[in-house]
C-alpha cells in the first residue's frame, strides 16, 4: 500500500501528474483543478509531496488489471476521497471528475440530506446521489467543518455549451475545422462576449478575433 511520495514533479497534465524519485517516475491521478493549480503555481521542477490513493484498475479484459495511484496535496482531501469511493457505484475516475464543489460543501450535503447538491455533481444522477446519502449520511461531518474552500476538479465546458454555442461549433466543422479548435474558438468568444444571442453574431465575432490575431 503506498500512501505517500514525495519527489520532483517532472510533469503534469490535466489529470496527472509524473514524480521522479530515485530515478523511478510515478503516474499519479489528480483531480482537474489540483492539477491546475499546481501548472498554474508554477510547481514542476520543484520537490513535492502527494498523499496517495492506491487502486487496481480493471482493463477491458478481465485478465487485464493495472495499479494505479492517485494522489492529493491534502491528507483530509485523500480521506475524504477514499470514503466517497466506498459507495457502490462511485468509481475512481467518475469520482474524480464530481469533486466541481469543495469537499465542505459536498459534505454538508450529505449531513443535510441535499440531494440536490449532490445532484449538480457531473456523473451524480439523482439515485446515485440518494445512494450517497444512505451510505454517508453521519460520517461526513468533519469534513463539513473544513476551511478548504477550492474545489478538487474543474466543471467540463463542453457539458455547458447552450444551443447557440452548438451550433456555431457545427458550422466551424463544416468549415473544416477540427473540434477541439472549434470548440475553442467558441469558448473565447463567449468569455468575452457572453451576451452574444445569435448564431450569426457569435460567427461574426469569432471572425474578427481570428482576423486580430493574424495581425
Amino acid at each position: 500500500m503506498i500512501s505517500c511520495i514525495k519527489g520532483t514533479l517532472a510533469q503534469i497534465t490535466d489529470d496527472y501528474a509524473l514524480i521522479e524519485n530515485g530515478g523511478v517516475f510515478y503516474e499519479i491521478l489528480l483531480p482537474s483543478a489540483l492539477a491546475d493549480r499546481l501548472k498554474t503555481n508554477g510547481k514542476v521542477g520543484s520537490e513535492i509531496e502527494f498523499k496517495t490513493l492506491y487502486y487496481i484498475e480493471a482493463g477491458d479484459k478481465k485478465s487485464n488489471h493495472f495499479p494505479r495511484l492517485v494522489g492529493f496535496t491534502s491528507g483530509i482531501d485523500r480521506e475524504f476521497f477514499s470514503l466517497f469511493t466506498q459507495v457502490p457505484g462511485l468509481g475512481i475516475k467518475k469520482a474524480l471528475k464530481s469533486l466541481i464543489l469543495p469537499i465542505r460543501e459536498i459534505a454538508t450535503a450529505i449531513e443535510t440530506k441535499d440531494a440536490g447538491t449532490l445532484n449538480r455533481l457531473p456523473g451524480v444522477g439523482g439515485r446515485l446521489a440518494e445512494k450517497i446519502i444512505a451510505e454517508l449520511n453521519g460520517k461526513t461531518s468533519k469534513f463539513a467543518l473544513s476551511r478548504g474552500d477550492e474545489p478538487l476538479a474543474k466543471k467540463d465546458c463542453k457539458k455547458e455549451l447552450g444551443p447557440i454555442e452548438q451550433e456555431a461549433i457545427e458550422v466551424l466543422l463544416q468549415l473544416q475545422y477540427k473540434r477541439q479548435e472549434a470548440e475553442d474558438m467558441v469558448a473565447r468568444i463567449i468569455k468575452t462576449s457572453p451576451k452574444v444571442s445569435k448564431v450569426e453574431d457569435l460567427i461574426s465575432l469569432i471572425f474578427r478575433s481570428e482576423q486580430q490575431s493574424r495581425g
